[in-house]
């Protein structure tokens, strides 16, 4: 899950198409991004939906043997950060190239009601305590995390489009990779496994660009399309150097989200089945369930 987060200055969205001169587009894309960082503060409750594409290259650098992984993911999301609570169904679907006699598939349901995660996987219920989420919940806000990447990003103003109906601006986002490791390492409590990872080199080799669609009347994100690719040695995660320092990884992510019901009504109610969830150890995996949507 570590691999798998925009007012106007002109007066009509024609102006913002004739703009030429990059300091114009500039000003225009940082007063929106402004409008932007002060909606999302207001939206308390949304719906998403997410997809996924994730293709990575296992390299031997002594023999140039190459395995490549394709992971494939879809989920549904709600959130009211009034009630501290999130839900998430989602599907995975992990193929090796030429071998797809062993491809693997999951399902999973997940709800983070306060501090309890519960998570439903291939039917089978369990829970655990996060201390950490009850005195940060914001960092599980999917939106937030969109737009905290948003604000370390130089912006440019690419002109409008409609989406389902409504009428929206179009950003581009060069996204500072650095600024989100650090965002990483400031925001993730101890029971994380990001405390083993060598950030700053994981994402020295990151490339990582993002487009954003904004509502024009409401300035709030409508949709946001992710594409991030680097390369890096596994031990960056940790891992044991004797059994990776031979290894290189390329990673390739698209993230497509689209939000929907922005302050509108969202009730997420726990099932009653997961009353006889059974309590498990901190896991860390686990955890970082609750952190999939917020970066590529």
């Amino acid at each position: 899950m570590v691999l798998a987060l925009l007012s106007i200055l002109l007066c009509s969205s024609s102006a913002f198409c004739q703009m030429n001169g990059t300091s114009s587009e500039e000003l225009n894309a940082s007063a929106l991004r402004a409008l932007v960082e002060d909606a999302s503060s207001q939206s308390q409750t949304y719906r998403f939906l997410m997809e996924m594409e994730q293709n990575t290259d296992l390299v031997n650098l002594t023999t140039g043997d190459v395995q490549t992984l394709y992971a494939r993911t879809i989920s549904a999301g709600s959130m009211n950060m009034s009630s501290r609570s999130l839900k998430i169904v989602m599907a995975s679907l992990n193929l090796p190239k030429g071998d797809e006699v062993n491809a693997t598939a999951y399902a999973l349901d997940e709800y983070l009601i306060n501090d309890s995660l519960y998570l439903k996987i291939d039917g089978n219920w369990t829970y655990m305590k996060l201390p950490e989420v009850a005195e940060a919940w914001s960092q599980q806000n999917t939106m937030k995390q969109q737009i905290d990447m948003l604000n370390r990003s130089n912006l440019t103003m690419l002109g409008s489009e409609v989406v389902d109906d409504q009428d929206c601006y179009i950003l581009f986002a060069k996204v500072n990779a650095s600024a989100i490791a650090e965002q990483i390492s400031k925001q993730t409590g101890p029971s994380l496994p990001v405390q083993f990872m060598n950030l700053s080199e994981l994402f020295r080799n990151t490339t990582l660009n993002a487009y954003y669609w904004i509502v024009k009347d409401a300035h709030q994100l409508k949709k946001a399309n992710i594409t991030e690719s680097f390369t890096f040695n596994p031990a960056y995660l940790g891992l044991p150097t004797n059994d990776t320092e031979n290894i290189e990884m390329r990673v390739n992510t698209t993230i497509s989200m689209l939000f929907e019901d922005v302050n509108e009504s969202v009730n997420i109610v726990l099932p009653a089945e997961a009353g006889s969830s059974k309590p498990f150890l901190q896991n860390p995996i686990a955890i970082n369930v609750t952190q999939a949507p917020a970066k590529a």
